[in-house]
Formats: C-alpha cells, sequence, structure tokens
C-alpha cells in the first residue's frame, strides 16, 4: 500500500486538490463494501444533476453500461455525478451564455465531485467494482479521471470500467482531438486534446453515432458536405444518446428503438479493439444534413415530394461525405484534423455512379410504392419506425477491425433501399 502511496505521490502533482484526492485512492481501495456495482454518472452539458431529468441515469444503465459491462449485467445502482456541466459563452439552454461557467472550469468541477465519490462512498476494489459512465462533457471529465486513475497498479484499475458515449475526446473522431492542435483557446478555456488513455487496465467501451459532429466530426474539414453534415450530426444527433427521458420524450437514440440499439451496440461488424478500448460506431440511418428537408416535408405535408427527393440525393450525398473520413484509422490512434485528403478518385467516381443508380431506384420506388396507413407503436409513440441500417461491411472491417439542450428535431420516416445502406462506407474510404 506504501508503494500505491509513493507511485501517487509522485504522479499526481496537480495545482489543485484534484491530485491529493486521486492519490488517497489507492491507500482505500479494498476497504469499501457494497452491494450492488456502482455507476457514476457524469452528465453532458447543461445536466448538472442527471438525477433531475426522469429516465437518463436509467437510460445510461440499459442502454449503454449493462450490456457492455459484466460487472453490471445482473445488477447495477446508477449514482449521479452533478457539477456544473456549462460552456461559456454558447447561449442554448442550460449552456449558461455569457454569464456561464467555461469549459476548463466546468469540467475541473467534475472532476473535483468525481474524484470526490472515488475517495469517499464508491470507493472501487477487487469485491467492489465500480462504473464511471460519461457523456459528452461529461465523457471528457471521465477521459480526465481515466487519465489520473492510470498510475494505480494494473490490479487496482482492473476493477473500475469506463463507459463513455459522445465522447469530443475520441483519439480519432472527437472533436476535442480533432482540434488537438490548438491546445487552450485563451478566453474561451477550453483545452483541446487529451485524447482519452487506451494503455491502461481499466476495461472501456467507447460508443458514438456515426456522424454525430462531437464524437465522429470529419478528419478533413475542408470537404464542406461532410463538415455541414457533422455539424448538422450536433444538431440533430449528439443530444438524443438517452433519449426518450423527462428532456426529450418523444425522441429516440439516433432514431433506433431500444432492441435496434441494443442490436448495433453488439454487432462485431460496428465494433473495433484498441489498448484497452471497445468502440462501437452505430450506424446513422438517415444524412443528418438531409434532416430539415425531411422536417419541412412533415410539416407541410408534402412527404410524398420531400421523400423521393431525400432518398435520390442521399446515397451519393454519402459517399461524397465519407471522403471527409479516413475509415481505415483505427479509433484509438490519435487523428487532428488533416486537410488533403487520400482518396481513391476513381473508386470515388465508381462508388458515387452506383450511389446514383441506387438514388434513382429508391426514389422510384417511393413513387410508384402503394401509400402506407399511417401507424404509431407502445414504443415509438411519436415517430415512424425507421428500418436499421446494414452494418459496416466485411471490407471496411478488414481494414480497420443538437445540442445538449431543446434544440433536437425528431427523424422522419425513412424510406426506400438506401436504408437497407445506410451505414455501408464507400470502397473509395476503406
Amino acid at each position: 500500500m506504501m508503494f500505491f502511496r509513493s507511485v501517487l505521490a509522485a504522479s499526481l502533482a496537480l495545482p489543485s486538490a484534484v491530485g491529493a484526492c486521486v492519490s488517497a485512492v489507492a491507500g482505500t481501495l479494498t476497504t469499501a463494501v457494497t452491494l450492488t456495482t456502482a455507476a457514476l454518472i457524469v452528465p453532458g452539458t447543461a445536466v448538472p444533476n442527471p438525477a433531475a431529468v426522469a429516465g437518463y441515469m436509467e437510460n445510461a444503465v440499459d442502454y449503454y453500461i449493462a450490456p457492455t459491462t459484466p460487472s453490471c449485467a445482473i445488477e447495477c445502482s446508477p449514482v449521479p455525478v452533478p457539477y456544473i456541466a456549462q460552456f461559456w459563452p454558447f447561449p442554448w439552454e442550460g449552456w449558461g451564455g455569457l454569464t456561464g461557467a467555461k469549459l476548463d472550469v466546468s469540467v475541473a468541477s467534475g472532476l473535483s465531485q468525481l474524484t470526490s465519490d472515488l475517495v469517499g462512498d464508491y470507493r472501487p476494489g477487487a469485491e467492489d467494482p465500480l462504473v464511471i459512465f460519461g457523456y459528452s462533457q461529461g465523457a471528457t471529465v471521465a477521459s480526465r479521471q481515466k487519465n489520473l486513475l492510470s498510475r494505480l497498479s494494473a490490479e487496482d484499475q482492473s476493477a473500475i470500467d469506463f463507459v463513455l458515449i459522445g465522447n469530443p475526446n475520441r483519439p480519432n473522431g472527437g472533436l476535442f482531438e480533432r482540434l488537438a492542435m490548438f491546445g487552450t483557446v485563451p478566453i474561451l478555456d477550453a483545452t483541446f486534446g487529451l485524447p482519452t488513455p487506451t494503455d491502461t487496465s481499466m476495461r472501456t467501451t467507447d460508443i458514438a453515432f456515426q456522424y454525430d459532429g462531437v464524437a465522429d466530426f470529419p478528419l478533413y474539414p475542408l470537404n464542406l458536405l461532410a463538415t455541414l453534415n457533422a455539424v448538422a450530426g450536433f444538431w440533430y444527433n449528439h443530444g438524443g444518446y438517452l433519449a426518450p427521458d423527462g428532456r426529450h420524450p418523444d425522441e429516440l437514440p439516433n432514431g433506433l428503438t431500444r432492441a435496434e440499439l441494443l442490436a448495433a451496440i453488439a454487432d462485431p461488424a460496428n465494433q473495433q479493439g484498441y489498448g484497452d478500448t471497445t468502440y462501437v460506431l452505430v450506424p446513422t440511418p438517415n444524412l443528418p444534413l438531409l434532416q430539415p428537408l425531411r422536417d419541412f416535408g412533415a410539416a407541410a405535408g408534402l412527404e410524398s415530394l420531400t421523400t423521393p427527393l431525400v432518398d435520390l440525393l442521399q446515397p451519393a450525398l454519402r459517399v461524397l461525405i465519407e471522403t471527409g473520413y479516413d475509415r481505415s484509422l483505427p479509433y484509438g490512434q490519435p487523428a487532428p484534423l488533416r486537410f488533403i485528403s487520400l482518396a481513391d478518385p476513381i473508386a470515388v467516381t465508381v462508388d458515387l455512379v452506383e450511389a446514383i443508380g441506387q438514388g434513382i431506384r429508391d426514389a422510384i420506388g417511393d413513387v410508384t410504392a402503394p401509400a402506407a396507413p399511417m401507424s404509431r407503436t407502445a414504443d415509438r409513440p411519436a415517430l415512424s419506425r425507421p428500418e436499421r441500417s446494414a452494418p459496416l461491411n466485411a471490407r471496411q472491417r478488414a481494414s480497420r477491425s443538437a445540442p445538449e439542450g431543446s434544440a433536437r428535431r425528431q427523424f422522419a420516416k425513412t424510406s426506400g433501399a438506401d436504408r437497407r445502406a445506410a451505414a455501408a462506407v464507400p470502397a473509395s474510404r476503406r
């Protein structure tokens, strides 16, 4: 035990009390006794207390923690980790606006609270496994905590699991890592870089929705279609990981039912291992970039026109958007922004020709298909049912293995064969 103390004292020297608190973890790791596995829930921006939002913590356990963490498979007790959860100066509901806390201050408050829990009532040990869950800004807090805990011995680390969703610090895809070149930005007081560690003994699952602008941002931002699609993904997709909940009762995560979401997470085609982390990219059935057109059609009663148009455009746009990514790079490999794409122009052309043909067939199918009666099911109370997108294809597997306020919108009905290939990555990016 003295070894633990000496290691932590030497390596966790911080200009705040956080380092001292983390050092204390080593001296008390094996003293706590709990009846169930505790899951510390660190919420995202605009949710300072996850216990105050109906369904928030329950969905975190049900959707992401229990299916991916053996220690929580039978019984798991969610514990809120309240903190500031603001991001100056953004004016969206709950973000704080011009009077809110700056990002680094907010993250530090979350790290302090999480560390207090670890040295207080929720001390991990061999008989007391612990899960740390982080969503969006909460995933940044959890990533910083994981880095601090990496100073512990491998045996002590093995009692701790991490589950991260919508992670800005995902090494390849996270927005904060894409912007690593900027470091700490003055005035904004936001620190970019610091990717989530992957070289520890703490088992980690990192889950992102495809085209989420926070966790799956393009590698090549000069591809304006890809960048605009990611911005739309932030607006439409990023805030819905835990829906439906008290803040978004009529939404679903990525437009998927619970069964569809769990199947996508469990599908090996959507998984990739790197170091201590299993990365999951959940396919997104519809391009966020086209969602405003779908919403307009639904609001104006013009779906008979907008649906064929969207299905005509979507396959070709997906090919062009995917040239803004390099899916052959491991998700655990830090990848800041790049400005010269290495996409094969011949392969892109071939994919584009095929996609144009697919879009034409889908649009014709929409126009000629008989109208189906409208229906609503109990598990999708206000949304039409999108078919589950196809898994990432075999060639790709071989090569690689709305803000959180109230601004999100519903995913409208999808149609046509394009949905069945929604997540397929063009050959030019494999």
